[in-house]
């Protein structure tokens, strides 16, 4: 019988394409001094600063560090938040020529203002977000197609990261998909607002509120549950429907039936940020080594529940899935 730990050597040979809304995590960080006689508002004097991946570029973040070899598709902007997170991202290796960058469109950043002593917990004070939501040009929506029609040959598993960003307008969605069927690659989609216009996929991680959004009504017991995955499945023409329901863990509809996990670790949870990041990389990775929709349910919920411990945009690497699945089948 299989392990699920047995799955985890085969994530180095998995070749995934994160196509999505790519966007920066920018940490400005303080120390207080004093406040201001301009305004009620505390005076930090900047110790910090760093850029990190987010967005759609996290749950690439989470494939690399699980081992997985990545490919880039997005948009960036001709400025130095981009240029930095470019920098990130290849000295993690992945592969970034595909990030198209679009001189009338700035990088998507979240700006958080940290303030904190040097011994103590840093506190967000206030996030700027700046982000552009209109679809990309149709010359730029050319370019990441013929990107996406070189290297679709060469890759195991497609992750459609979608955070509103305008990346995945209509015939983005379209192609890529088709593209993927055609050459029968394995899609996983994660989209924030727009989960219903994501037709013909191999599956969807949709959290509770994002399922609810989509199917019209709330999941507040097990039979709404099981209605909204299975109604999400029909709809979305797709092969499974994974939904994550935070301390009630998670629920896959499949053909090859209605599965459960609890959640892992929740009594310890520190920090949900990006774990549905977390969830779509160890799914995809998982699926592409071959493993049944159950088997790869139960190692994202794990991977899930290393990540929530974590404080901020955090990832999951082999070494700890592997110390907290142990000889689980």
């Amino acid at each position: 019988m299989t392990r699920l730990v047995d799955y985890l050597p085969l994530f180095s040979q998995q070749k995934i394409l994160v196509i999505g809304d790519m966007i920066a995590d920018e940490f400005i960080i303080g120390q207080p001094e004093r406040l201001s006689r301009e305004a009620p508002v505390l005076i930090l004097q900047h110790t910090g600063h760093k850029i990190l991946p987010g967005g759609g570029t996290n749950a690439a973040n989470n494939v690399a560090a699980l081992g997985g070899q990545v490919y880039l598709a997005g948009v960036i902007g001709d400025d130095r938040v981009g240029e930095e997170l470019v920098d990130y991202l290849d000295k993690a290796g992945m592969k970034t020529e595909g990030l198209i960058i679009d001189s009338s469109r700035p990088t998507s950043v979240k700006t958080r203002i940290l303030a904190g002593g040097g011994q103590t917990v840093k506190q967000q004070m206030v996030r700027v977000d700046k982000l552009k939501t209109d679809n990309i040009s149709k010359e730029i929506e050319e370019k990441l197609l013929t990107y996406i029609e070189e290297i679709i040959s060469e890759i195991d598993a497609i992750i459609l990261s979608d955070y509103g960003n305008g990346v995945f307008t209509d015939r983005v969605k379209e192609r890529v998909i088709n593209l993927a069927n055609q050459n029968n690659k394995i899609t996983a989609v994660d989209s924030r607002y727009d989960l219903n216009t994501f037709k013909n996929i191999t599956i969807a991680t949709p959290n509770k509120e994002e399922t609810e959004k989509a199917v019209g009504f709330p999941l507040d017991s097990p039979e709404n549950i099981r209605k909204a995955g299975l109604k999400l499945k029909e709809e979305l023409n797709s092969d499974a429907m994974l939904v994550t329901l935070g301390g009630q863990g998670m629920q896959i509809f499949s053909e090859e039936g209605i599965s459960h996990v609890p959640a892992s670790n929740y009594t310890e949870v520190f920090d949900v940020t990006g774990a549905g990041d977390t969830v779509i990389a160890a799914l995809t990775l998982s699926l592409a080594s071959k493993a049944k929709m159950v088997e790869a349910m139960k190692l994202s919920n794990y991977a899930a529940g290393i990540v929530v411990k974590k404080s901020g945009v955090a990832t999951v690497n082999r070494e700890e899935l592997t110390e907290v699945i142990g000889d689980t089948v």
